[in-house]
């Protein structure tokens, strides 16, 4: 995923957070992630990314939180996280897994 992309990806999602609306990112991740995607992302984009698994959690709106952990799946261990972790364990160790236990 070239670095334009990774920007297009958090505006999609800031997007859904303030429409409510998934379809566009529904259709964004059939288009410009695959396997092996490569996924550089700011704390505030994990923010941004936490905030609507959580909310649609809250909601019971599936639809929603699985584009979220699609995000996840489909970039899995290619993630690039702030400080040069990487990968879902860094992301489970923030408690991503203890919150979806919770809800």
């Amino acid at each position: 995923m070239a670095p334009a992309q990774d920007t297009q990806l958090e505006k999609v999602v800031d997007e859904v957070l303030k429409s409510g609306q998934v379809q566009a990112l529904h259709l964004f991740l059939q288009r410009n992630i695959g396997e092996g995607t490569t996924i550089k992302c700011s704390q505030q984009f994990l923010t941004k990314l936490d905030k609507l698994v959580s909310r649609s959690l809250d909601e019971n709106d599936s639809k929603s939180a699985s584009l979220g952990f699609t995000i996840l799946y489909k970039c899995g261990k290619n993630l690039k996280r702030p400080g040069g972790r990487q990968g879902l364990s860094g992301i489970i160790a923030q408690g991503l897994i203890k919150k979806i236990s919770e809800r």
